[in-house]
């Protein structure tokens, strides 16, 4: 049958084409826009919509909030940590006041223990709708015999005595000094030495120190009139004595939730309710940067240098250090970045600018006091007056070459952190510390005659390496991060293609 003039066969299109085929030529563009419109929307949602909801949904995991995988890690990470110690053995100290001989010191261990961290007495902060959290811990120690490099029990070590070394120091100058030197002399309390003391009484364990019997005698001496000393509880020495167990030797710690801004994950506010430290002046005196456990999340992986140092606060030290961006770091496929400290953060201010609060010296002319790589936290800790890193690497050469028997070396001695970029979660730590006495004629009998010298006594790697299926985790979100945008840029390529097409299409197929 014959169609009616002026009437063509588009009435069976219906402006809806059920098969491309029957679409007439003008409608055709249009349904290629359409879809070349849904091409790169589905790009878009691939490129953009789905890593958002990806990174929203962590990182809303990443506050300290009841409930979250972030929270359950702060009360209890299971991850496991060590601690190896290694020990200098003076060997020649017979020859102590010979100008000719330096002191030789033989390193012993590592001594290796196992480390757990506990939390209590958590508490959120209600005034700030729970943006930051109150709570104690305590570290706990366990000696492996199978790891360690040494007898623990049975190994011997000589080395200045840190009580009397640290009296001494403090002592000098003050008025009552030769009243407590001439106690220490007619009592017999002062050894210059420890000789010949197992490595787990020195550590752990505890020394029998007779001089800490000194304050019974000192409560005659009216208050005031001698420098305040943080004595330890017992009339046992041991330089981890009063940390294992103790949920109070490392203070109480108050840091930010996240709950207001994720940038404040993790960041100290106040530790032992104060919002500075009475030992260092300025910035250092500041309670800043992570305790070490939770980490702000960093954002995506980011060019070394456009990424900003970071602090770490130590309580060993009563003050924070700095880490700076080093390199990327892989574990297990996981890909981080490595923050190593470097020498400013036991300058004193000698060499480098900003670091004169690091010195504390109760006179500012005084400072710096020491040379570049110790830095003096006797105020702080009680037998602890000179931290640096191990074998005094980084530190001012005279540091070393005025005793025998170390080797500083940066694979082995440097402090060095890897977190997890998109989470701040710590992948890999290796915290490297020493602990060194000041050695020099203060003005008591028993240090007449030797030289001025820092006797290194022990040095520390606290390390932990992230569990496998915590790494497996954030591979598979760092996964599902990254094929996102890959499928996005694979339909962006499609619909790169399918618009070329249609334009020549256009142009050279459906000009009619």
């Amino acid at each position: 049958m014959e169609l009616p003039e002026g009437q063509d066969d588009s009435r069976n299109v219906t402006g809806v084409c059920c098969c491309w085929r029957r679409c007439t030529n003008h409608s055709k563009p249009w349904w290629a826009i359409g879809g070349l419109v849904a091409i790169f929307a589905t790009a878009g949602f691939f490129g953009f919509g789905l890593p958002a909801i990806i990174d929203a949904v962590a990182l809303a995991e990443l506050r300290i909030k009841a409930g979250t995988s972030a929270y359950d890690r702060f009360l209890d990470d299971q991850v496991q940590r060590f601690l190896d110690i290694y020990v200098f053995n003076w060997t020649n100290t017979d020859e102590l006041r010979n100008p000719e001989v330096r002191p030789h010191f033989e390193e012993l261990g590592p001594y290796v223990f196992s480390e757990s961290r506990h939390r209590a007495n958590v508490s959120f902060d209600n005034d700030d709708d729970g943006a930051s959290v109150t709570y104690t811990q305590k570290r706990v120690w366990h000696h492996i015999p199978e790891l360690s490099g040494g007898d623990y029990y049975n190994d011997l070590v000589t080395t200045l005595n840190p009580v009397l070394s640290t009296i001494g120091n403090l002592m000098e100058g003050e008025p009552l000094q030769s009243v407590l030197d001439n106690l220490i002399m007619v009592n017999s309390l002062g050894e210059l030495l420890y000789q010949n003391v197992p490595v787990h009484q020195l550590l752990f364990d505890g020394y029998p120190e007779v001089l800490l019997s000194l304050k019974d005698l000192l409560m005659i001496i009216p208050p005031g009139s001698l420098p305040d000393f943080n004595w330890p509880p017992s009339n046992r020495f041991g330089w981890f004595g009063e940390r294992n167990d103790s949920f109070t030797f490392d203070g109480t710690f108050q840091m930010g939730t996240g709950a207001d801004d994720r940038r404040y994950t993790g960041i100290l506010r106040q530790w032992n309710d104060q919002e500075r430290v009475p030992h260092y002046r300025g910035l250092c005196g500041e309670v800043r940067g992570s305790a070490g456990e939770v980490w702000p999340p960093l954002g995506r992986v980011l060019g070394l240098d456009s990424i900003r140092p970071v602090a770490l606060f130590l309580p060993e030290v009563c003050s924070a250090i700095t880490l700076r961006p080093s390199s990327r770091y892989t574990l297990n496929g996981l890909d981080g970045e490595l923050w190593v400290a470097d020498d400013s953060n036991f300058d004193n201010g000698h060499t480098i600018m900003g670091t004169e609060c690091q010195c504390t010296a109760a006179d500012l002319d005084q400072c710096p006091v020491y040379a570049p790589g110790v830095r003096d936290v006797s105020a702080c800790r009680f037998g602890i007056p000179l931290v640096s890193y191990p074998h005094f690497y980084l530190a001012d050469p005279r540091y070393a070459g005025a005793v025998s028997g170390l080797t500083p070396d940066r694979t082995l001695h440097e402090y060095r952190l890897a977190l997890h970029p998109f989470t701040g979660i710590p992948m890999a730590v290796s915290g490297r510390l020493q602990y060194n006495m000041h050695l020099r004629d203060n003005g008591f009998t028993l240090f007449q005659g030797v030289p001025d010298v820092v006797i290194p006594a022990f040095w520390v790697e606290e390390r932990m390496v992230l569990s496998e299926d915590m790494v497996s985790k954030l591979k598979l979100m760092d996964t599902l991060r990254q094929w996102s945008v890959y499928v996005a840029y694979g339909i962006c390529g499609l619909g790169g293609i399918l618009y070329a097409l249609t334009l020549y299409a256009v142009i050279f197929v459906w000009k009619d």
